[in-house]
């Protein structure tokens, strides 16, 4: 057993609780999770065990966000993501006046951004978030077709006990049963055939309600083609503005009122089975992927009708500029569109060789932890032999455990070898879980510490990306979680305790440390751990499915150069004098 006094203050743990919540603990670095500890003795000879392991499918159906477009990471490969939606009357058994005829369509979702500043004719700049790829003007095919499976919201092998589960390689359901494809109205190539998430922000120009543009004075423009000249109307923040085909949602939508498909959401669902968004490569490996919330789309019919119906004396009553909304996504509570996003992984041979090096009884020298249809990494912390001995040496010398944490390196020697990408791509938080039980550690559910910034809540639990240097030379180098309570309870452990196995630890990427649940793992494919606790791990944290990015990390076996940097368990502790 190794012990050690280090010197600072005891007060550091104070200060953690005491920390502003408005802090952006990021650039706080391991002044958070620090790795000083005054007059403590540390414990660090646990023969922790770490190895990687690929999910398979996983579980992707009515996620909070979804992804949508290609990924290229030299390190794991690329990912191409599409997506599937059900649609919803905003208004069931709508109205639409006599006549009604379409005048435009369009479906727009909001990108993740910021804005950065105001320009001098009032537009407005914006850095976008959560956009991933080589640049963010990264260009691919985008087809928008309409879907004809239809999307359950119970499973009929479960006697419509259970809700459906849909996984990511599920898109072999669908595809037979594509329709129409819905960007034909479009002629702007930046909508379709080089589609990319622009950073713009969107101006709509007035129009005379024909489709022509008009002066301030409502004069239709001689010149029609001369931005310059137009009158912006409105500004939207940039997102994504897709331009559909009138002819199909006049017959399918306008037209339909008298068959009763529009009764209501049910029957509308069976007769329009929604939205498929399909991604394909201009050429290989290009592309950019994007996490957005269709939940908060706005997908608009303006169209013109009258109030009256036709008469001998007024065979053309005016007509009138309408609007008819029809809502996507799925929220859970006002919205509840089944959704279902499908991956396309083509991994790279170094990821590959990474998931197939992992061993259950030495533990691996690199951890390959990636999001989607990735991988997860598990740890035991003791071996048997080793906890039952640490669990006496705790109740006979009285030991007070103080802190306990886990210190990820990024692997460095691997990910430099690999071209860089102009932006990051380590993922901003990793996270740790019970995968024995399929749940939070005691540590995540006790942390109730907030930021102005949700995805950097919990701080105290930790997994934040800590960074070293200064401006364009600050680079990411490791994650530090903390285990304290799990550890106390393990290391208390009575015959009865609840805590009495040694547990399994999971280590996921995660895209929002706020969402503690889980997805299931397509039962073909259930991970199993054999060893000394056997285990069939059959979900993991929806939080990974979620988030595109991975990372390699140092595991517990030593790599020359970087002996410091191998995965330990450091428990801090007092004991009486």
């Amino acid at each position: 057993m190794k012990k050690s006094f280090l010197k600072i203050s005891s007060i550091f743990f104070l200060f953690v609780l005491l920390v502003s919540c408005d802090k952006d603990f990021n650039s706080l670095d391991s002044a958070v999770i620090g790795d000083d500890h005054f007059d403590l003795e540390l414990y660090d000879e646990a023969s922790v065990i770490a190895y990687s392991k690929a999910t398979g499918p996983v579980q992707t159906n009515n996620l909070p966000l979804n992804a949508l477009g290609i990924y290229n990471n030299p390190k794991f490969g690329v990912t191409k993501a599409h997506f599937v939606s059900q649609v919803e009357l905003e208004t069931e058994n709508p109205n639409f006046g006599f006549n009604p005829v379409i005048d435009s369509v369009y479906l727009y979702v909001p990108y993740f951004r910021t804005q950065t500043g105001t320009e001098t004719d009032g537009g407005r700049t914006y850095e976008l978030d959560s956009i991933y790829g080589y640049s963010e003007t990264a260009k691919f095919r985008l087809r928008v077709l309409e879907n004809g499976f239809y999307i359950r919201d119970f499973d009929p092998a479960e006697n419509l006990q259970s809700a459906q589960k849909y996984y990511s390689d599920d898109k072999s359901l669908v595809d037979p049963f594509k329709g129409t494809e819905l960007l034909n109205n479009s002629t702007d190539a930046a909508q379709n055939s080089e589609f990319f998430f622009n950073n713009k922000e969107i101006k709509i120009y007035k129009t005379n309600g024909q489709g022509l543009y008009v002066d301030s004075q409502g004069v239709v423009l001689s010149n029609q083609t001369d931005v310059s000249l137009r009158v912006v109307q409105e500004r939207r923040a940039p997102g994504m503005w897709l331009d559909l085909k009138n002819s199909f949602f006049q017959q399918k939508i306008l037209d339909a009122t008298a068959s009763g498909n529009l009764f209501s959401n049910n029957v509308f669902k069976n007769y329009f089975r929604g939205l498929l968004f399909e991604v394909e490569e201009i050429s290989a490996g290009q592309g950019a992927l994007a996490l957005l919330d269709f939940a908060n789309a706005e997908l608009r019919i303006l169209y013109k009708a009258s109030s009256q119906e036709p008469t001998v004396e007024n065979p053309n009553p005016t007509r009138t500029r309408r609007d008819f909304d029809l809502k996507m996504g799925f929220n859970g509570t006002t919205l509840r569109s089944n959704s279902i996003n499908f991956f396309e992984n083509i991994n790279s041979p170094e990821y590959n060789t990474g998931i197939a090096s992992g061993n259950e009884t030495e533990g691996s020298e690199s951890l390959f932890i990636k999001g989607g249809n990735g991988s997860v990494a598990f740890i035991d912390l003791f071996t048997p032999t080793q906890l039952q001995d640490l669990r006496q040496s705790v109740a006979t010398g009285n030991w007070m455990i103080n802190d306990a944490n886990l210190t990820f390196y990024i692997n460095k020697t691997i990910t430099d070898a690999f071209p860089a990408l102009p932006k990051e791509s380590e993922p901003d938080r990793i996270y740790i879980f019970d995968a024995t039980n399929n749940r939070p550690i005691l540590d995540y559910s006790i942390d109730v510490s907030a930021s102005s910034n949700p995805k950097k809540n919990k701080v105290i639990f930790g997994g934040i990306i800590q960074k070293e240097g200064e401006g364009t030379s600050r680079t990411s180098v490791k994650y530090t979680i903390r285990l304290t309570e799990h550890i106390k309870r393990i290391l208390k452990a009575d015959n009865n305790g609840e805590y009495q196995d040694n547990i399994k630890i999971g280590l996921s990427v995660t895209e929002s440390i706020n969402i503690p649940t889980s997805a299931s793992i397509k039962s073909t494919n259930s991970i199993s751990i054999g060893g000394a606790n056997p285990l069939t791990v059959n979900a993991l944290p929806l939080g990974s499915v979620m988030n595109p990015l991975g990372t390699i990390l140092h595991g517990n076996i030593e790599t020359p150069g970087n002996e410091d940097k191998k995965l330990k368990l450091n428990i801090y502790f007092t004991k009486p004098n």
